[in-house]
């Protein structure tokens, strides 16, 4: 037996060989259902990519035997690209190199066999990796017209490779470009939240009328500029896949009455009209995922509102099939807006699209609340449709799906006890703060929320003074209550809280409990503060009165082991 020779260029070919990432990947179908027709069309037993490492011969697709890979050194593949040149042997038994061959004498018994070498560009320089074989049991001939077809196989063997390699680039471009924009978001929302919360501080002082005006224009700006923030957010944890629908228990009737309230409340100031109507009993208790149905119904009803001058909005909720333990729940959003082509329906999922110039210029908005919504209806296993006639509205339908449970609507979570836990600004008398944020502004903030408040508070600007003044404030001035930053310089809020509950700043800590307070809102950031020992977890900007309801429920209780 001859062993096939190295070629003198293998340090580089390997690399370019290890570049694709095929070796010990899974099965995939393209490769397959290529070898299967090559099987066919040569009416053959045995077909195979192969690619050949330092030691082996392994296959990424094989047709007609149970294996995954063999020796190099007995590997027929291993002479075709040493020679560079397709391989023929059409009876292995008068072939000295192969008559004693393992893969000759014993199974499969290789008889015919032949291979033509895939090739692969790389850093300017051409490599063979592998080939595209052919084996049979009975000496063949292999006709001038048949090698050419085998040829012409391999190339589209090489294309795949090629397509393959294309596909992974794309998807890491994608991957890198959502973490981008993830991370962008992040340091937008940072400052926004210092500028929505000194404006909330602006409106509790005494200002003119003039000025309690322009303040609140300034809100409204900075809100419209957090909800561009936090469409461009969930569009990149869409795209990332990195969302994921929770399982939240509530009352629907509830859920669509606060959302609709919200909207109908402007009908006393426009010339429109809001309907609801309900097709369910009130007190129905399901599970699902709350937070994203109604971002789903905000955005819809936002969408109408928006392109609704005059006339009215409507929205029309029923479950549509239904059975012991699951539903789908089934709703429209009608208005009698400016209405939409039909030709440019599928634009609207498009992302960052505006069904013109005219549109975006004077309704404004990103284009993504229609994509974001379509996805998240997808994720709950629905979707959405549109009808719509311009000058006479649309009305959009989305489905999805829910679980029915048999309690009632006084069945709540944890979390809705907590929500829904009576409290007083009483309940903080004499309670001291820690508030850790290395941003200025949002201390500024804080300090002033608990001052009105009445609640003793100390400021640190990272973890590492958070870390001195805790192990120096003694047990006559003890911290009920920790408000932590999770990004910042020195040391973050994460690394704290583990020093916190590994007891390295004394055991009078331990057992104090903390509230994150983080300009993340990505999928994990929960389960990652928690981990890191925090209590609770709150997204910027900090809407003060949850921060209350918060700080009230904790200030009584120490950190649950």
């Amino acid at each position: 037996m001859e062993a096939p020779k190295i070629p003198g260029d293998e340090r580089e070919r390997l690399d370019a060989l290890f570049s694709l990432e095929l070796l010990d990947s899974e099965p995939e179908a393209v490769f397959d259902n290529l070898t299967r027709l090559v099987a066919d069309v040569f009416d053959i037993p045995i077909v195979a990519i192969s690619l050949i490492d330092e030691s082996r011969q392994w296959f990424k697709s094989i047709q007609g035997l149970d294996v995954c890979e063999t020796g190099r050194d007995i590997s027929f593949c291993g002479h075709a690209i040493y020679h560079k040149t397709p391989l023929v042997v059409e009876n292995t038994d008068a072939d000295e190199r192969f008559r004693d061959n393992p893969l000759v004498t014993g199974p499969p018994h290789i008889v015919f066999y032949a291979g033509v070498p895939l090739r692969y560009r790389f850093n300017n320089h051409q490599y063979l990796l592998g080939t595209l074989c052919i084996i049979d049991h009975k000496v063949r001939t292999l006709s001038e017209q048949e090698l050419k077809r085998l040829q012409m196989f391999a190339y589209q063997v090489e294309s795949l490779i090629e397509l393959r390699l294309s596909s992974q680039r794309l998807e890491q471009a994608s991957k890198a470009k959502s973490a981008f924009m993830a991370n962008m978001t992040h340091e937008l929302r940072s400052p926004i939240a210092g500028v929505i919360g000194m404006l909330d501080i602006l409106t509790h002082s005494e200002l003119t009328a003039t000025q309690q005006r322009h303040i609140e224009l300034a809100s409204k700006s900075a809100d419209l500029l957090l909800n561009i923030i936090n469409d461009i957010l969930d569009f990149s944890k869409l795209e990332a896949k990195k969302v994921h629908i929770r399982d939240d228990i509530f009352n629907l009737t509830k859920l669509f009455e606060d959302v609709f309230e919200t909207f109908s409340l402007r009908s006393t100031k426009t010339d429109k009209n809001y309907h609801l109507s309900l097709d369910w009993n009130k007190d129905l208790v399901v599970e699902g995922d709350a937070t994203r149905l109604e971002q789903i119904l905000r955005n819809l009803l936002s969408n109408a509102d928006k392109f609704t001058q005059h006339g009215h909005i409507q929205v029309m909720a029923s479950l549509v099939e239904q059975s012991d333990n699951d539903m789908t729940l089934s709703c429209q959003v009608i208005d009698s807006g400016i209405g939409i082509n039909a030709n440019q329906i599928n634009r609207l999922f498009e992302p960052f699209e505006q069904i013109d110039n005219s549109s975006s210029k004077s309704f404004g908005g990103t284009g993504l609340g229609l994509v974001i919504s379509k996805k998240l209806c997808e994720l709950m296993g629905g979707n959405i449709t549109v009808k719509s006639e311009p000058g006479k509205g649309s009305c959009f339908c989305f489905t999805i799906k829910l679980k029915r449970l048999k309690e009632t609507a006084s069945t709540l979570t944890k979390t809705e006890v907590h929500q829904q836990a009576s409290f007083t600004e009483s309940e903080l008398d004499g309670a001291h703060v820690l508030i850790v944020d290395d941003d200025i502004t949002n201390r500024s903030v804080l300090e002033f929320f608990l001052t009105r408040l009445n609640v003793q508070f100390t400021s640190a600007e990272n973890g590492v003074q958070a870390s001195q003044l805790l192990t120096q404030l003694d047990a006559y001035n003890p911290v009920q209550l920790i408000l932590m930053d999770c990004q910042m310089p020195v040391m973050d809020g994460y690394t704290t809280s583990k020093q916190i509950r590994e007891g390295k700043l004394g055991k009078h800590c331990q057992d104090i409990p903390i509230i994150a307070l983080t300009a993340n809102a990505m999928k994990g950031d929960d389960e990652k503060c928690l981990r890191a020992g925090m209590t609770d977890y709150m997204t910027k900007p900090i809407k003060l009165d949850q921060l209350l309801e918060k700080m009230v429920y904790w200030s009584t209780r120490k950190h649950p082991h």
